[in-house]
């Protein structure tokens, strides 16, 4: 058994700050408290009678959604759950390889990826039900030609783009910045959004999850050019959800600010926002399905920085500087649904 004095007096260096050691099957930081983290992301504290003690915070009883984190790496593809990555986790290589591009989220446990052709800008549109390791299906063929993009589905009509993006289980083809097309589907057509509506400056999460496409217009009548409204796309209704909310954003510099200030992500509930609204004085979480919204924080002189990502275990945690000081919440989705910034004993 060990206890503190034993790992103090084996490193020396510890006093002078945080040594972090890297295990077979687990990391341990030493600093004020020695922890320890393994790889499937628990956390533990060494107790002054030299036993572990779990470290982690409790949780509210919500039932979360698998979220696989896809890279393409080393002629394939890495798929790990959550935000922790390690060793353990699927990595998949097709047997044409190398794979260039994947999907970035998964929840259904599929993936959608390209594969390097015999040309420049030439792609075999690949998915595999990975979790499965089953044998991968062929799409059809993307190819970059003269600014714009071409794909031939499997038994199928050329389709032309300006642009794509990759679900889990297959590939939108943008054709206009109001028009898209989704391939594989049994009814293949063009979907136009309404008028003055178009496709968003980046799409989180997967669309197979929520089966939405994040859509933006201008706010009508607004005396700010770059003030937008922020809307859902249905993609199997072909309409759009009664949800929206509105942003500011930097002109000329959209794509950046929206990436900043708007996160989505995928729930067994529905699809959960955080973003900033009303300007920048707001921060609010909702659900984009059922319309139920919550305001997280608020500030007339305004909200300067938001950052929301997903832990290991599902839970959506957001950090906002409010003024001089940093604000958390621990579980966005419990917030919403409960009120609760802090986790559920505290």
């Amino acid at each position: 058994m060990i206890n503190r004095r034993q790992w103090l007096l084996g490193v020396p260096a510890l006093m002078s700050g945080c040594v972090t050691i890297h295990g077979e099957d687990s990391v341990i930081r030493v600093s004020q408290d020695i922890t320890r983290q393994d790889f499937k992301g628990d956390k533990q504290v060494l107790r002054s009678d030299g036993t572990w003690a779990s470290a982690a915070r409790p949780e509210a009883n919500i039932t979360r959604q698998t979220v696989w984190h896809l890279t393409a790496q080393e002629s394939g593809f890495k798929a790990w759950r959550f935000g922790w990555e390690h060793d353990h986790n699927v990595r998949y290589v097709d047997p044409l390889s190398p794979i260039v591009e994947v999907g970035g989220f998964s929840v259904t446990g599929w993936a959608t990826y390209l594969v390097k052709g015999s040309g420049v800008q030439d792609y075999v549109v690949r998915r595999v039900h990975f979790i499965k390791s089953g044998q991968p299906d062929t799409i059809g063929h993307l190819e970059g030609f003269r600014g714009e993009w071409r794909f031939t589905p499997v038994d199928g009509p050329t389709a032309a783009a300006y642009d794509y993006h990759l679900s889990s289980r297959g590939i939108l083809l943008l054709r206009s910045s109001s028009a898209f097309t989704y391939f594989p589907t049994t009814s293949i057509a063009t979907r136009l959004l309404p008028e003055k509506w178009h496709l968003a400056w980046t799409q989180r999460a997967d669309i197979e999850a929520s089966r939405l496409v994040v859509v933006r217009r201008h706010v009508p009548q607004s005396l700010e050019p770059a003030r937008y409204e922020i809307g859902f796309y249905d993609v199997d209704k072909a309409q759009l959800l009664p949800t929206r909310l509105e942003m500011s954003l930097i002109r000329g510099s959209e794509e950046s600010n929206f990436r900043n200030r708007f996160y989505l992500y995928d729930t067994p509930k529905g699809p959960i926002t955080v973003a900033k609204e009303d300007g920048i004085k707001k921060v609010v979480v909702r659900n984009i399905r059922t319309g139920q919204q919550r305001v997280a924080f608020s500030r007339d002189a305004g909200i300067s920085h938001i950052k929301a990502e997903q832990t290991n275990t599902g839970r959506i945690t957001v950090k906002v500087a409010v003024g001089f000081s940093d604000e958390t919440i621990y579980d966005a989705e419990d917030f919403l649904y409960n009120g609760r910034l802090a986790p559920p004993s505290s």
